[in-house]
C-alpha cells in the first residue's frame, strides 16, 4: 500500500468529526385483548457528508418491495427537515409470531431491524391478583448486524460505518390494553399506565427493562366471591341483630372494623410500593435577577444539526427545572431567524444553530452575538442574566463569546461538553491530509487545529476570564478514537477557580446524549433554584 492510500485510510479518522443524529428509528407496538400485535415502523435517514463518503444511500423504495414481500404495508415519505424513509405496518396473530422478525431482519432495513442475537430474559411471578412479566433486553446495532445487501465494509471504513450506524436516535413505544399495568424500569406514571416508551441510542449497552402487571383471573373471582358473602353476612347480620347489640359489641365490631381496615390499606400501600412512580418534582423559584427569564443558550458543535441538544432539553424539561425556549437559526449570509417559545420555568432551553457549522472561529463569534441579540429582541419576557451551553466547537464558541468584555448581559455559568478549547490533535491531523483530497481543511478544522493561530489568540485572551463565572468542563475519554484531549477539555482550569471537571468514558459523539451527564449538567445549571416543598411552606 502506498503512502497516499495509508493517509487517505487514516483520514477516515477525522471523518469521524462528521458524526451526528441522522438515522432516526421507531417502533410503536400495540397489544391487542385477544393478543395479537400490531406494529409500525418508520426509519428516516438525512443526507449527511459521512453517508456519502460509505456510499450508504438507502433505496427505499427497494426497502418498500422488500417489506411488502415479509406482509407489510409500506409507504416512503419525506419530511420539511430533509429527512427521507419508510414507514411500515403489520399485525401480528400473537406475541409469539414477532420472533420472525429476528428472520425478516436478514433482508437488509426493508425488515425488522432488531439484530438475531438481541436477548430477551422473561421472569415470571405468579401472583394471586397478578401474574408479573419482567422483560431485560438490550440493543446493540452494528454493520455486521445490519447485513445490507451488496454492503460489506471492512477496515477502517467498517469502523466509520459502526460509529455513524450507532448515532442512530431509536425510540420505542409500547401499549396494551386497559387492564395491564406496565412499568418502565423504576418508574410507572398511573396517568398513562398502558403505555410506555424509551428514548435510546444505537450504541452498545442500551438495557432495556419492562414489568407488565397481568390480572389473575382466579384471584380476582375468588377476591369477588369472598367480599360478596362478606358483605352479605355483614348485610343479614345488622338486619337482625343491630337492635339488640349492646355497647360493648359495638366496640368490638368497631375494632374489627378498623383492623380490616387498616390490614387492607396495609397491603395496598405494599401492593402500590411496588409500582409507585418516581417522588413529585420539587418546586422550582426564580433566584435573585433584574430580568423575568434566564435563559440557557445551547451551541452545536462541527457537523452538529438541530437535534444536538434535544435529547437534553427532552430531559430537562421532564424534570420540570427547564423547558424549551425556542431556536435561532443563522444562514449563512450571518441572517437570523427565531422562534421564541414562552417560558412557565423562568429557564428557556434555546437552540443556536449555524446552517454553516464549518465557519471559522471568528464568524461563528459574529453569529452568536447577533443570536442572542435577536432572540433578546423577540423575546416578550426580559432577562440580564444567561447560561450557556456548548458541545466540542460549540463549547469553544461559548467560551469566546464569555471572554467579550461589552457583554450586555451577566453570564452567570458555562457549560462545555468536550470542547477542544487548547485545540485537536485530530485538526491537525486533517490538515495534514487535505492535500490528499479529503474535505478536512474547513476554516473551522484549521481554527481548533493545534497550535493554530486562533486557538493561540483564544488562550492569550483566557487571562481575562471573569472569575464570577461558574464552569462545568466535561470530557469523553471514551470509544475508538479520543478526538478531544481532556488536557484541551479542561483548560479553563488554569485560569478560573470556580470549575469543576469531570471525564466519562463515553466518546465524543455521545457524551452530551447521557443520562449521567445530564443529571450532572441539570444539577449545575439549575439545582440553586430549587427548593424543597416543606421548605417553602416554612
Amino acid at each position: 500500500m502506498t503512502i497516499q492510500k495509508k493517509l487517505l485510510l487514516a483520514s477516515l479518522l477525522m471523518l469521524t468529526f462528521l458524526l451526528g443524529g441522522c438515522i432516526r428509528i421507531q417502533y410503536d407496538a400495540t397489544v391487542h385483548l385477544d393478543q395479537s400485535v400490531t406494529l409500525k415502523t418508520t426509519y428516516a435517514a438525512k443526507e449527511h457528508p459521512v453517508a456519502r463518503l460509505l456510499n450508504f444511500n438507502p433505496d427505499w423504495e427497494m426497502y418498500a418491495k422488500q417489506a411488502e414481500k415479509n406482509g407489510y404495508a409500506a409507504s416512503t415519505f419525506k419530511t420539511k427537515d430533509d429527512y427521507e424513509g419508510l414507514r411500515m405496518e403489520k399485525t401480528f396473530a400473537n406475541l409469539e409470531d414477532l420472533a420472525s422478525i429476528k428472520d425478516e431482519w436478514k433482508t437488509g432495513v426493508g425488515g425488522i431491524l432488531i439484530p438475531p442475537d438481541t436477548t430477551y430474559d422473561v421472569d415470571k411471578h405468579e401472583g394471586f391478583w397478578f401474574n408479573t412479566y419482567r422483560l431485560n433486553t438490550n440493543i446493540d446495532l452494528s454493520i455486521d448486524r445490519l447485513n445490507i445487501k451488496g454492503y460489506h465494509p471492512t477496515g477502517q471504513v467498517k469502523k466509520l460505518a459502526d460509529r455513524y450506524i450507532r448515532q442512530a436516535d431509536i425510540e420505542i413505544k409500547l401499549h396494551v390494553p386497559e387492564v395491564v399495568a406496565l412499568q418502565n424500569a423504576e418508574k410507572i406514571d398511573w396517568a398513562n399506565y398502558n403505555d410506555v416508551s424509551w428514548k435510546l441510542y444505537g450504541t452498545k449497552d442500551n438495557q432495556l427493562q419492562l414489568v407488565a402487571y397481568v390480572p389473575n383471573p382466579t384471584g380476582w373471582i375468588i377476591t369477588g366471591v369472598v367480599l360478596l358473602i362478606g358483605l352479605g353476612l355483614l348485610t343479614f347480620w345488622i338486619i337482625h341483630h343491630v337492635r339488640k347489640l349492646r355497647r360493648k359489641q359495638l366496640q368490638t365490631i368497631s375494632i374489627s372494623l378498623l383492623v380490616c381496615l387498616l390490614l387492607g390499606g396495609g397491603a395496598w400501600l405494599i401492593f402500590a410500593d411496588e409500582t409507585a412512580s418516581a417522588p413529585p418534582p420539587t418546586t422550582q423559584i426564580v433566584t435573585e435577577s433584574k430580568g423575568e427569564i434566564v435563559p440557557t443558550f445551547m451551541v452545536h458543535g462541527l457537523f452538529g444539526t438541530e437535534r444536538t441538544f434535544l435529547p437534553m432539553i427532552e430531559n430537562f424539561t421532564e424534570k420540570k427545572l427547564a423547558d424549551e425556549g425556542g431556536r435561532c437559526d443563522v444562514d449563512r449570509t450571518g441572517k437570523v431567524t427565531c422562534k421564541v417559545k414562552d417560558s412557565s420555568t423562568g429557564f428557556p432551553l434555546v437552540r443556536i444553530i449555524f446552517e454553516d457549522d464549518e465557519a471559522s472561529l471568528a464568524q461563528q463569534q459574529t453569529w452568536l452575538e447577533a443570536a442572542i441579540a435577536q432572540y433578546d429582541k423577540q423575546q416578550k419576557a426580559t432577562f440580564t442574566d444567561i447560561q450557556l451551553v456548548g458541545h466540542s466547537m460549540g463549547g469553544v464558541d461559548v467560551v469566546e463569546y464569555t471572554l467579550n468584555e461589552n457583554l450586555p448581559y451577566t453570564i452567570r455559568k458555562v457549560v462545555t461538553l468536550d470542547a477542544p478549547i487548547g485545540g485537536s490533535n485530530y485538526a491537525t491531523l486533517g490538515l495534514t491530509l487535505a492535500p490528499f483530497g479529503t474535505n478536512t481543511n474547513s476554516p473551522a478544522i484549521q481554527d481548533l487545529a493545534e497550535n493554530s493561530k486562533a486557538i493561540e489568540r483564544l488562550k492569550a485572551r483566557l487571562e481575562t476570564w471573569p472569575r464570577d463565572v461558574l464552569v462545568y468542563s466535561f470530557g469523553a475519554k471514551g470509544g475508538d478514537f479520543n478526538l478531544i484531549p481532556l488536557d484541551s477539555s479542561f483548560t479553563l482550569e488554569d485560569y478560573t477557580d470556580n470549575i469543576q471537571t469531570k471525564s466519562y468514558k463515553y466518546d465524543h459523539f455521545t457524551i452530551h446524549r447521557r443520562e449521567p451527564v445530564f443529571r450532572e449538567v441539570r444539577d449545575f445549571l439549575f439545582k440553586e433554584n430549587l427548593v424543597l416543598e416543606e421548605e417553602d411552606d416554612q
